[in-house]
């Protein structure tokens, strides 16, 4: 097939390579912001953002999308706020967690 007879779509792909609708950087980065954001509170078990019980739905399918692509999410130590339930930094001189 002579290149004037694929269609312009096509014609800059090359063969075997995949073609996504959304490029997966971006499914990936709209699903970390929805881990940022839908933090399961160690104080109450429930929702910070969307107050339900445990990790809510939006969480859940969030987490899929990084197993099914093989990735994992960045963390952000604290998120829980473990605080609100008497934890403290273990090995951190006891000065240095005061001061946070």
């Amino acid at each position: 097939m002579d290149s004037s007879s694929t269609p312009r779509h096509l014609a800059s792909r090359t063969p075997g390579s995949t073609y996504y609708a959304v490029p997966a950087e971006q499914v990936l980065a709209e699903a970390q912001a929805i881990l940022d954001e839908h933090v399961t509170s160690s104080a109450t078990g429930r929702c910070i953002a969307c107050n339900s019980f445990g990790p809510c739905w939006r969480r859940e399918n969030a987490v899929g999308t990084f197993s099914r692509t093989l990735r994992l999410p960045t963390r952000q130590p604290g998120a829980s706020r473990p605080e609100l339930v008497g934890a403290v930094r273990v090995g951190v001189p006891a000065i240095w967690s005061a001061a946070q």
